[in-house]
C-alpha cells in the first residue's frame, strides 16, 4: 500500500493480513496464492477488498474513514457484493448470487454479515428465517481464510441449513434425551433453543444451584455439536475446581442411543496448558488462562492452580487487554458457555468474551443487575430456588442463630490486665498482646499503652477475639445434636432417634488467619479432634483439591474451612450444616455460598458418608455474625461513584494520583483511613511512609493536614504540579504530596495491605443468644394465603370434605387429597405439602411438631384442622390414630373380644403403618420394622385363634383408623 494511502485504510490492510490474506492492490496478484483480498479504492472515503479463497470470489470489505458511519458501510457492502457477483460470475463461488460473507469497517470497528445465515445456497429466501434477511453483527477481526472455506464446504454439504445459524433453527426435537432430564432442565434447553434460532447473540440461564446447570449444557453441547454442526464449545469457569468438575461432568457424558460417552466421540480439551488441537471439539479453560493466550503472556504450568486466584487479577489490571491471536482466532469457537456468569465478565475479563464471534450462554443461580445487562434482559429461562425445593430438587433450610456480645459489639483490649502473684498479692500492670502479620505469619508481643476499643466490623479484620471464636465453636457443639438436629420421631414407630456423628459441615471464615484460628478452636473443642477431623480448605491450603474430594468423600473429616474456595459452584450433595463466622453483604453472594448445603443426595451416598444420617430433607445455616438479619444489596463495582458506602483508601489514593476531583468528606474520610492506619503501624512501617514524606514533616502531620483540608468549602481539584497561589497552603501541601508522590502512595497501601492482626486474649466474651429463627410474618402469610384459596376454590375443596364427613374408605380420602394438590400445584407450584406443614408449625397451631419430614399425612392434618372436623384444637394425625384404636378396642371389649400381649403389639404396629401412610394394607404389614418380627406372616399367626380373619382384620382396621 502506498504511503500515501490514508491510516484508516492501512489498518484495515493489516487487521486482513493478520488473519491470513494476502492483500493485493490493482495489478499486484500473483499465481499459487490460495486466498487473497483484493484492494479496490473507489473514492477517498471508501475502499473495496474482495476475497477469494482458492480463487473463488466470495466475499467484500467495504472499508470508510474511522469517522464513518457503520451502517452505511454495510450497506455498500451489500450493493457492491451484488454488482461484483453479477460482472464476475464465472469466478465467483455462487455464480451471480451475490457474495455472501460482507464486512464493513472504519479501521476501528468491523461488522460482519452472512446473507446465507437468511437464506439457501442457491439464493431462495428461507422460509424459517427472520425478517429482514442475515442480522449483522459485531467482529473482533475478520475471520480467517480457513474458516471461510470450512463455511463453503459446509453450505454444499447442506444446501438448504448451509451455517450454523440457519442449522439453529432445524434442530429436532425428538432428539432431545428428556428422560434423563428434569422438567427446568428440559425447558431451559428448549428456551435456549429458541433464543439461538432467533439469532440471539446473548442467552442467560438463570436456574437454581444443585437443579443441574452444567448437565444442562453438556445435554445443549451435545445437540449444538452434533445436530446444528457447531465447530467447537467453550465452557468458560473463573477457577480451576470448576473446571474441573465440568471436565468430569463432559467426560461422564453419555448420549441418548449411544454406547461410549461424549468425549470418546468429541474430543474434549482442559485448557491448563494453552494448547488446543484441530480436532478437539469441547474446550474448557478458566477466563484467566484463556486470557494469558490472546494477550501474549504465557500461560502458567498445569500445576500453577494459584494463578487465577492470586495473581491474574493483578497481572490484568483493571481491563484485560486482548490482542489478535493466531492460534486462537475469534471465530475459533461457535459458543461460549459462562458459568457463574454473575462473576467475572463484566469488568476486568469482559474483552475476552467480546473477542470470540460466538454465542454466549450465561448459567447462573444468582443473576444480578450487572448479569441481565451483560445478556441483553434475555432471560430466556429461570428455575428460582424455591422452585426447585417444591420439585425435590433441592432442599430447604433452617436457620439456627448464635449471638454473642463481642461479635454484636466488640471489645475494649485494656491497657491494664490484673497480676496475681505467689503471695496473693495484686498488681496492675501494662497488658501484653500479641500481633501476627497479616502475610508473613509473623507473631510478635506488644505492651498495651492504652486501652485498645473495638467495634464489630473490627472484629477478625484489625482485632481477632480467641474468646469470641471459643465461645461460637463450643456453642454450636453443645447445640448441635440437641437444637440444630435434634432428635427426631420416627414416622413408622414413633421412636425418638438422636444423631452422634458430627455432620458435614463448611465454616466460612473472614480470611486465612481467621480460618487457622475456627480450625484450632474446632479440633480442641470436639474432644481434641485430630488433624483428620477438620482441615482448612482455602486456595492457599495444602493441595486444596484432594482436601476438597477428602471432604466430599471421606468419613472421617467432617468439618471444613473455608474462605471463598468452596462458595459457589463446588458439589457437596451430603453438606447438611453452613456455619457463617464472616459477614456477606451482596445477595448474590450469599446466596451461592448458601446453595452449597441445597443439593440433594441419594440416602444411600449419604449414609455413606455420615453414618447415621437418614435423609437429607434440609439443610442448617448456623448464622454466628447476623448473615441472615439484614438486608443485602446487588453486587456492584468495587469503586464506584455514587458514594456508599465511603470509598477505599485504594480508591481515594488513586484518586490522587489521577488528579480527580475530591469533595471534603472523601479527604476527611482519607484522614480517618490514614488515622486508623497510623494506630496500627509499628516503628518500623512509619519510618518506611516517613521516607517519603517532606525533610521535617511527621506521619502525624500528614494526617493532620489532611484533616484541615477536610474543613474546605469547596472541592479541592488535585494536581500532580505546584498549587495555585489563591489555594490554602496548607490544603495545597496534603493534597499535592499525595498526588506527586506515588511511591508514598505504593508504601500507604502496601502499609495497610501488610498490616498486623491484633490478637486480643484478654476479653471474655458472653453468650447472648442460641436458638433457632423461624419466619413467623412468612409462615402467617402462607396460612393466610392457603386459607383464602380454600375459600375461593371451595368447589374443588368439597369432594375431601366430603369423604372425611362420611368416613369413606381411606383409599377414597386419600384420592381425594391427592387430586385438591395436583389442582393446587398446578396454580401454586411452591405450595409443597412440607412448606405449608412448616408454616402452621412456625405459628405454632401445630405445637410440638417436627418442622421436617412433612408429606401427605401432615397435610391430611392440616386439611383436618382447617374444616374442622378434630375441634378447635390442632390434632397430630397419630394421635387421631391413636383415639380411633382406643375407641375400637372399647367396642370390641364391649363385644366381648379380648386381646392378648402378642395381638395387642400387633396393633401397636398397625398404628405405626397408619400414622405413617393413613391406610393400612396386607403388603404394609411386610415392609420396614415389622418384617424384621414376621411380617404378615407372624401377624396371621397372632390371629389365627382370634374372632377375627386376618384379611377381614387388616379391611377393618383400615376403615376404622385411617384418613
Amino acid at each position: 500500500m502506498s504511503g500515501a494511502e490514508p491510516e484508516w485504510a492501512k489498518t484495515v490492510e493489516a487487521a486482513l493480513t493478520a488473519s491470513g490474506w494476502r492483500v493485493y492492490g490493482p495489478g499486484e496478484r500473483e499465481l499459487g496464492v490460495q486466498h487473497e483480498a483484493v484492494r479496490s479504492p473507489v473514492s477517498p472515503a471508501l475502499v473495496l477488498f474482495t476475497l477469494y479463497v482458492h480463487r473463488r470470489l466470495c466475499g467484500i470489505v467495504a472499508a470508510g474513514p474511522t469517522q464513518g458511519d457503520e451502517q452505511v458501510l454495510l450497506d455498500t457492502a451489500a450493493e457492491q457484493a451484488a454488482r461484483v457477483a453479477g460482472r464476475h460470475a464465472d469466478r465467483a463461488w455462487r455464480g451471480a448470487q451475490p457474495l455472501p460473507f460482507q464486512y464493513a469497517t472504519n479501521g476501528v470497528t468491523w461488522r460482519f454479515r452472512n446473507i446465507l445465515d437468511a437464506e439457501y445456497l442457491d439464493g431462495t429466501p428461507a422460509p424459517e428465517s427472520p425478517q429482514g434477511g442475515a442480522r449483522s453483527r459485531r467482529v473482533f477481526a475478520p475471520h480467517q481464510p480457513a474458516t471461510m472455506e470450512r463455511w463453503m464446504r459446509e453450505a454444499e454439504r447442506m444446501p438448504t441449513a448451509p451455517t450454523f445459524r440457519a442449522r439453529l433453527r432445524k434442530l429436532p426435537a425428538s432428539r432431545l434425551d428428556h428422560k434423563r432430564l428434569r422438567s427446568a432442565q428440559y425447558k431451559s434447553i428448549k428456551s435456549l433453543e429458541k433464543s439461538l434460532a432467533r439469532n440471539d447473540q446473548r442467552a442467560l440461564i438463570q436456574m437454581a444451584t444443585g437443579a443441574g446447570k452444567t448437565y444442562t449444557v453438556v445435554q445443549s453441547s451435545y445437540r449444538l455439536l452434533r445436530h446444528a454442526g457447531a465447530r467447537r464449545v467453550l465452557f468458560l469457569v473463573d477457577r480451576n475446581n470448576l473446571g474441573k468438575q465440568a471436565y468430569n461432568e463432559y467426560r461422564d457424558f453419555v448420549p441418548l442411543g449411544a454406547r461410549t460417552p461424549l468425549h470418546e466421540q468429541m474430543p474434549l480439551r482442559l485448557f491448563s496448558k494453552g494448547v488446543v488441537a484441530d480436532s478437539d471439539k469441547i474446550v474448557i479453560s478458566t477466563i484467566q488462562r484463556l486470557w494469558c493466550k490472546l494477550s501474549g503472556i504465557p500461560v502458567p504450568a498445569e500445576e500453577d492452580e494459584s494463578f487465577e486466584t492470586e495473581r491474574a487479577d493483578r497481572l490484568a489490571g483493571s481491563v484485560a487487554s486482548v490482542g489478535y491471536c493466531p492460534d486462537l482466532p475469534p471465530d475459533f469457537f461457535d459458543v461460549i458457555v459462562v458459568d457463574e456468569c454473575h462473576r467475572s465478565i463484566y469488568g476486568r475479563w469482559r474483552p475476552v468474551l467480546e473477542y470470540f464471534d460466538a454465542h454466549v450462554v450465561g448459567l447462573t443461580a444468582t443473576p444480578i443487575q450487572q448479569t441481565f445487562a451483560f445478556f441483553n434482559n434475555n432471560l430466556v429461562s429461570q428455575y428460582t430456588y424455591e422452585q426447585a425445593v417444591a420439585d425435590g430438587v433441592n432442599v430447604d433450610y433452617d436457620i439456627f442463630k448464635i449471638g454473642t456480645r463481642i461479635t454484636q459489639q466488640g471489645s475494649v483490649i485494656p491497657a491494664l490486665s490484673t497480676e496475681v502473684h505467689p503471695d496473693d498479692t495484686v498488681q496492675q500492670v501494662n497488658s501484653v498482646i500479641a500481633k501476627v502479620h497479616k502475610l508473613t505469619r509473623a507473631e510478635h508481643w506488644q505492651s498495651v499503652e492504652e486501652d485498645d476499643p473495638y467495634g464489630r466490623p473490627e472484629v477478625n479484620q484489625r482485632v481477632r477475639s480467641t474468646d469470641q471464636i471459643r465461645l461460637v465453636v463450643e456453642t454450636f457443639r453443645d447445640k448441635l445434636f440437641t437444637e440444630i438436629f435434634p432428635p427426631i420421631v420416627d414416622q413408622e414407630t414413633g421412636e425418638v432417634q438422636s444423631r452422634e456423628i458430627v455432620p458435614k459441615t463448611l465454616f466460612f471464615a473472614q480470611n486465612d488467619l481467621h480460618a487457622d484460628a475456627i480450625v484450632e478452636a474446632v479440633r480442641t473443642a470436639f474432644g481434641g479432634a485430630g488433624d483428620g477431623f477438620c482441615r482448612k480448605i482455602t486456595s492457599q491450603a495444602s493441595r486444596p483439591d484432594k482436601a476438597l474430594s477428602d471432604f466430599r468423600n471421606k468419613r472421617g473429616l467432617r468439618i471444613a474451612v473455608t474462605v471463598d474456595m468452596i462458595a459457589t459452584g463446588t458439589d457437596i450433595p451430603a453438606l447438611e450444616c453452613l456455619v457463617f463466622m464472616r459477614d456477606i453483604q451482596t445477595w448474590s453472594y450469599f446466596e451461592q455460598m448458601k446453595g452449597r448445603g441445597a443439593r440433594t443426595v441419594k440416602d444411600p451416598d449419604l449414609v455413606k458418608v455420615t453414618a447415621d444420617a437418614v435423609h437429607k430433607d434440609r439443610f442448617v445455616i448456623v448464622d454466628a455474625v447476623g448473615v441472615t438479619e439484614h438486608p443485602k444489596t446487588d453486587a456492584r463495582p468495587l469503586v464506584r461513584d455514587d458514594a456508599k458506602p465511603v470509598p477505599s483508601l485504594e480508591r481515594l489514593l488513586r484518586a490522587c494520583g489521577k488528579g480527580e476531583l475530591l469533595h471534603p468528606d472523601d479527604i476527611a474520610t482519607l484522614a480517618g483511613r490514614l488515622s486508623r492506619l497510623g494506630r496500627r503501624l509499628d516503628e518500623q512501617g512509619r519510618a518506611v511512609i516517613e521516607e517519603h514524606l517532606e525533610t521535617d514533616q511527621t506521619y502525624e502531620g500528614l494526617v493532620r493536614s489532611l484533616v484541615h483540608a477536610a474543613d474546605s468549602e469547596q472541592p479541592t481539584v488535585v494536581r500532580a504540579e505546584s498549587p495555585a497561589p489563591d489555594e490554602d497552603a496548607e490544603i495545597a501541601d496534603a493534597v499535592a504530596l499525595l498526588a506527586a508522590s506515588g511511591e508514598l502512595r505504593a508504601a500507604l497501601l502496601t502499609a495497610a495491605q501488610d498490616s498486623w492482626l491484633l490478637i486480643d486474649h484478654l476479653s471474655q466474651d458472653q453468650l447472648i443468644e442460641a436458638r433457632g429463627l423461624r419466619n413467623g410474618e412468612e409462615a402467617r402469610k402462607v396460612v393466610d394465603d392457603w386459607r383464602a384459596y380454600m375459600i375461593d376454590h371451595a368447589d374443588e375443596v368439597l369432594p375431601l370434605r366430603i369423604a372425611f364427613q362420611e368416613r369413606r374408605s381411606p383409599r377414597e380420602v386419600l384420592h381425594e387429597l391427592k387430586v385438591l394438590i395436583g389442582k393446587v400445584r398446578a396454580t401454586r407450584r411452591e405450595w409443597t405439602e412440607a412448606r405449608l406443614w412448616k408454616a402452621y408449625v412456625d405459628l405454632e397451631i401445630a405445637r410440638g411438631a417436627a418442622r421436617r419430614n412433612a408429606g401427605l399425612v401432615e397435610f391430611l392434618s392440616v386439611m383436618r384442622y382447617e374444616l374442622g372436623l378434630d375441634g378447635k384444637e390442632f390434632r397430630p394425625y397419630r394421635s387421631t390414630v391413636e383415639r380411633r384404636l382406643e375407641a375400637w378396642l372399647a367396642r370390641q371389649e364391649t363385644a366381648g373380644v379380648d386381646f392378648d400381649d402378642r395381638q395387642r403389639t400387633w396393633l401397636r404396629q398397625v398404628v405405626n403403618v397408619v400414622a405413617a401412610n393413613a391406610t393400612l394394607t396386607v403388603t404394609s404389614l411386610d415392609e420396614g420394622r415389622r418384617a424384621e418380627v414376621g411380617g404378615y406372616g407372624d401377624f396371621v399367626d397372632a390371629f389365627k385363634d382370634s374372632r377375627w380373619q386376618p384379611g377381614e382384620l387388616v379391611d377393618e382396621l383400615d376403615r376404622e383408623l385411617g384418613a
